[in-house]
């Protein structure tokens, strides 16, 4: 495996990437479900989701549209970063299940699926990401 100047990785992990598109079909199903969303404490590496300290919650319908808006605008960037991120979104249904999660990456990527899609998504605004988050109470900085 070889590691690309940016600190993607590339190699044999790169060919199991899903295309943009897929990821974006599967977002789009996600979102159309979920209801709530919670900001965990850890990244890929993290653990399972219900066993993670809650750092933040997004409920107001206005707020999880402006989150939805900053992790999903961007362009997927065909690889995956090399570290396990800070923080994980996980998105929540009507019954409060976990429906899908992304991990935040360097403040610039959200992985989402890793394990299942190995292709992160460079947000298209990521300032205002971070700020978003810090206004819910997670520390970004």
């Amino acid at each position: 495996m070889t590691r690309k100047r940016t600190g993607k990785v590339a190699g044999p992990e790169r060919s199991r990437a899903a295309s943009g598109a897929e990821v974006r079909d599967w977002l789009d199903e996600v979102w159309r479900r979920t209801e709530a969303a919670v900001v965990l404490a850890g990244g890929d590496n993290g653990g399972p989701l219900a066993e993670r300290e809650l750092i933040g919650e997004v409920f107001d319908a206005e707020d999880l549209a402006e989150l939805r808006a900053l992790i999903t605008t961007g362009t997927f960037i065909d690889d995956i970063c090399r570290c396990f991120g800070s923080v994980t979104i996980a998105l929540l249904d009507a019954e409060g299940e976990f429906i899908g999660s992304g991990s935040v990456h360097g403040l610039t990527d959200v992985s989402w699926e890793r394990s299942r899609f190995w292709n992160n998504l460079e947000v298209a605004d990521p300032e205002r990401l971070v700020g978003f988050l810090e206004r819910h109470g997670v520390r970004m900085r």
